[in-house]
């Protein structure tokens, strides 16, 4: 059980750790498109955590991996974004600053609590998760730099090769 202060701030006091099989989730793109975890098996996910749409950094890191998407696709990886706006708000954010990586609709932190991920006034934490195609979370990291977090996971991703 977490500390009353955690759960009054919103607070992750768990986390996934490497090798542990990712959660049973599902939840809606910006386009009302349900993408669940289990039927992505067989594929490399990366998931970007992130904490506000249309934010200095947080537009930075969606630019980058959106330019890096079909880099990602060779080697094999979906990739997606996570915050816990809406999605008429994702439909923006990605309308003007042209987006090409989806955005997951997670209002309720759902996504972000079961891979403990941190959440502060409702938003993320900026995390990067990756999922093994057999299932099982393969990276973590927390505190990432917007500017280099899509960077180094591809350049981890292609080295599991």
């Amino acid at each position: 059980m977490r500390p009353f202060w955690m759960a009054l701030l919103g607070l992750s006091a768990a986390q996934v750790k490497v090798g542990d099989p990712a959660p049973a989730l599902q939840a809606p793109d910006e386009q009302g498109q349900v993408v669940a975890l289990e039927k992505l098996r067989g594929q490399w996910v990366v998931l970007f955590f992130y904490p506000h749409d249309d934010t200095p950094g947080c537009t930075r890191q969606a630019k980058e991996f959106s330019r890096l998407l079909p880099e990602f696709r060779k080697a094999g990886a979906q990739v997606y974004g996570i915050s816990t706006q809406s999605a008429e708000s994702h439909q923006a954010f990605k309308k003007k600053h042209a987006l090409t990586v989806p955005l997951l609709v997670d209002p309720e932190g759902k996504w972000a609590a079961a891979f403990g991920v941190k959440r502060f006034a409702g938003m993320c934490s900026r995390d990067v998760v990756v999922i093994s195609p057999e299932g099982k979370v393969a990276l973590f990291r927390q505190g990432v730099s917007p500017d280099t977090s899509a960077e180094e996971v591809l350049r981890w991703l292609k080295a599991q090769k």
